[in-house]
This record gives C-alpha cells, sequence and structure tokens, in this order.
C-alpha cells in the first residue's frame, strides 16, 4: 500500500517503526523540515515537507495515486481538510486524528462531509485502557486479547520473587496454571526462549493465559492488588476527566490533582461528586495532604514525563502499590521499571496500534479471517491473528509436535476455541475443523491464511 502520514509526531514515529520492514510505500509529510529528515535517515520512508493542508504538497506525497492518508496532526481542523482534499485528489482511503468534543460529537456528519472513512480519538482510547487497567487490578500490564477470549501479561520479573533464577519449563508446576510464553524482554531485546531459558530479576515476560488462569498466575506471583476502592487520578486534562468518569461509574471514589485553577473549576462545575484538589502534584506536602496513602491506585496522566515519573516515585514512596504512569520516552519506563513500577502505557503505542488495525483490515478483504489486533508488549507490539481452521485442511487430526507441523520463526500458536473451550495448546493438541487459532508474530509479519504460519 502506499501510505500518506501527515504529522510527525511520537504516534507517527511508532507507526512508521512498525511498518517500516513492511512492503508498504511510506511518505510522511510535515512542516517541520528537521523533523522529516530525521524520520527519512532513521527509516525506510520517504518524505515531503510543507503543510498537509497544502494541495501542491498532498499532490506532492502523492495524494492522487495514494491508498490511505493518515492524518494525525495536533490540529482537528487540519485533519480534516487534509482527509477531505486527498479524498477529491484520489486517494482511497483516509483516517484522522481527532480528539475535540464539539467536533466528534456527530462522526456521521463528519464522516460524510470531510469524506472519512476511520477516525480515532487517542484520548478515548487512552482513558478506556486505563480504565481497564484499574478495574482489572493487578501490579502489570493485563488486557483481553480479542474479547474476553484470552488474557495478554506483560509480567515484570522482581529481584528475589518466586520467578527470579526460575526456569521456563519449571513455571507451569510452579504457578500450577495453563498457560504460553510469548517472549521474554531482557535490556531491549525481545528473545524467544527455550525451556531451559532462566529468567533474571528486570526480564519482561509476555504470558498468554485463559482469565481464569491469568488471576491464578498473579496470585502466585503476589501481583494482584486488593479491589480498587479510592484512586488519585494526577492531570485533570481530557484524558483524567474522561477516566474519572469511567471509574465513577463504577463507584470508585476518585481524587483529581491539576495544577490548573480554571480547570479546576471547569471540573468542579461539570463533576460535582469528583474530590477535585488544586496545586503542583509534584509537591510531596500536596499530594499527603490530599490522601496519597489511603489510595488504592494512583494514575498520572499529566503530559509531561517527567511530571508523571516523579508523582509515581512519591506514590510509590508512600505505600501506593497500584501505579499506572502515562510514558511516551522508553528511558523514563526503565527508570520506573527500576523501582518495581511496572504498569507505564504509552497514548502513541496505543494509538499506533488502533491504525495498525485498521490498515490491517483494508488488507485482509474478505479471506476468511474472524479478526486481527496489535498489542503492546515491552517496547515493541505483537501482532494477534484470529484463523478458522477451514474445511478440509489438510493438517487437520495431526498432533502439534508431528512431523509437518513445524511452525516458522518468529510465529506462536497462542490458543486453540473450540465449541465453548479454550485450550493453550500442547504437543499432543490437533485442530479440527472450525476451530479458531490465534496465531502470534511479532508487529512486522502479517498472515492472510493459516497454511501461511507452518515452515
Amino acid at each position: 500500500m502506499r501510505i500518506i502520514i501527515i504529522g510527525s509526531g511520537k504516534s507517527c514515529e511508532v507507526l512508521v517503526q512498525q511498518m517500516e520492514k513492511s512492503a508498504h510505500d511510506i511518505i510522511v509529510v510535515d512542516k517541520d523540515k528537521k523533523i522529516v529528515d530525521t524520520l527519512t535517515d532513521r527509516y525506510s520512508v520517504n518524505g515531503v515537507c510543507g503543510s498537509g493542508a497544502s494541495r501542491e504538497v498532498l499532490l506532492a506525497a502523492g495524494a492522487d495515486t495514494a491508498d490511505l492518508l493518515i492524518s494525525l496532526t495536533p490540529v482537528d481542523e487540519i485533519n480534516l481538510l487534509a482527509c477531505s482534499m486527498a479524498k477529491q485528489m484520489g486517494t482511497r482511503y483516509t483516517a484522522a486524528r481527532l480528539t475535540r468534543d464539539d467536533l466528534t460529537k456527530d462522526l456521521t456528519y463528519l464522516r460524510e462531509s470531510f469524506h472519512l472513512d476511520y477516525v480515532v480519538n487517542p484520548k478515548e482510547i487512552f482513558a478506556q485502557a486505563l480504565a481497564s487497567q484499574v478495574f482489572f487490578n493487578a501490579a502489570n500490564r493485563v488486557e483481553p486479547i480479542l474479547g474476553t477470549l484470552a488474557m495478554l501479561a506483560e509480567v515484570a520479573v522482581e529481584k528475589d520473587s518466586i520467578l527470579d533464577h526460575a526456569k521456563l519449563h519449571e513455571l507451569k508446576p510452579l504457578l500450577q496454571s495453563d498457560f504460553l510464553i510469548l517472549g521474554v524482554f531482557r535490556g531491549d531485546k525481545l528473545q524467544v526462549p527455550k525451556g531451559d531459558f532462566v529468567l533474571e530479576a528486570g526480564d519482561i515476560i509476555g504470558i498468554l493465559a485463559l482469565p481464569a488462569g491469568m488471576r491464578q498466575i498473579l496470585a502466585k506471583t503476589s501481583l494482584t492488588r486488593k479491589p480498587v476502592k479510592n484512586a488519585m487520578l494526577v492531570g485533570g486534562g481530557e484524558i483524567g476527566r474522561i477516566l474519572a468518569g469511567l471509574l465513577q461509574e463504577h463507584k470508585i471514589k476518585v481524587t483529581l490533582v491539576e495544577s490548573d485553577r480554571k480547570r479546576c473549576a471547569e471540573l468542579c462545575e461539570a463533576m460535582p461528586s469528583l474530590n477535585v484538589v488544586y496545586g503542583d502534584a509534584a509537591e510531596v506536602d500536596l499530594l499527603e495532604e490530599a490522601g496519597i496513602r489511603k489510595q488504592d491506585v494512583c494514575v498520572c496522566t499529566t503530559g509531561s514525563d517527567e511530571t508523571n515519573l516523579l508523582v509515581s516515585l512519591i506514590a510509590w514512596s508512600n505505600g501506593v502499590n497500584n501505579i499506572i504512569a502515562r510514558i511516551g520516552s522508553d528511558a523514563y519506563d526503565r527508570v520506573l521499571r527500576k523501582v518495581t513500577i511496572n504498569i507505564t502505557m504509552s497514548p502513541d503505542r496505543l494509538l499506533a496500534g488502533q491504525l495498525m488495525d485498521y490498515i490491517h483490515s483494508l488488507l485482509s478483504g474478505k479471506d476468511g479471517r474472524d479478526a486481527s489486533r496489535y498489542y503492546q508488549l515491552g517496547p515493541g507490539m505483537i501482532h494477534v491473528h484470529d484463523f478458522t481452521v477451514p474445511q478440509g485442511f489438510e493438517r487437520c487430526g495431526k498432533p502439534l509436535m508431528a512431523g509437518g507441523m513445524r511452525l516458522k520463526k518468529g510465529i506462536i500458536l497462542g490458543a486453540i476455541l473450540r465449541r465453548r473451550e479454550t485450550v493453550i495448546p500442547k504437543g499432543t493438541d490437533v485442530l479440527q475443523t472450525g476451530d479458531r487459532v490465534l496465531v502470534i508474530t511479532d508487529g512486522q509479519q502479517t498472515l492472510s491464511s493459516l497454511s501461511q504460519i507452518f515452515a
């Protein structure tokens, strides 16, 4: 596909990172020549310097022959105009980043008037992801895969924990649960380890398990937390406001700390039951007076990595054992993990994942795939494909450990869904007609059929 991306911010860079090794022809557009030059030097993409709202610039980027234009600038009006102009020039599909409430209230009108095929609201996506993490109530990031069929957990190995110095083949009897290790991040490198691999403190493990099994694993590793009744949110922007509303709907008492007096007044008027505290959250005394020690969870959602890092450390030093931080920098992410603050989330990666899903849906067409999603794991992404075993599939009935069933490098058979049963596959399991099969690859690989997973 020929894909034009307008607005080369962090979301664009994460998206380019995931797509650069694919067969896509990618063109980035931005007014800042230094940013365009940096991206074209660092990645296998082309660049055009100029405004995405300029007809001349769009034509220079190839909007008359593009398959997809994605506009990610921070200005909604530019994103709408770029998509509308590109569609009129001949671009097949358009996707826009929109965040303003007054614009997103009537998406049907916007889609029709500005020829939009796909809309992403990063604030809503991120707030929903934060709320899901709070509700699941674990000390590490956990999210459902393709509905609630299976769970993906990013578990950090802590020093002297049950996982520290354990061999992978010892984990199932140790944790007394059925699960699959998708990979281990050590440093910044993802490894697909064998059974004799020895875990070390600081490793990040990707674990796939059924919901009940995941809860048992988290309990065995002391990563579950008491039910959340009191939550402190730091940052009263749109993400904080949306998240506060979601938590209050679940009867959670929310204290929100915001440094802008005018914004505090707006929040108090819009949400009378919300406990709003005015002040700088980076001040220890303020957080202690606001009751940080009584909180079951602290969620840091400001737009500053430095503030979120500092507040996370203050919460940790005050005994809060469930801390979720919005972090965009990999360096700050590593700092937090060193003090066992393991739940860091990036709105840019979540947004990129949504867009990757959309791109993949355009590519897949009607080839029988039920679903496909990208999920964040450590500093990268994994791609989860959902295939249905077709009638007459030549590998049906053969044990997975048999000859001819060997998987290609970098591909993992994650789960088999048969009627009402979900199975984490072992070597003795077989595929049957009608089974749904979850296949996991790294973020660079895409599959169009189940047959492609075998060597």
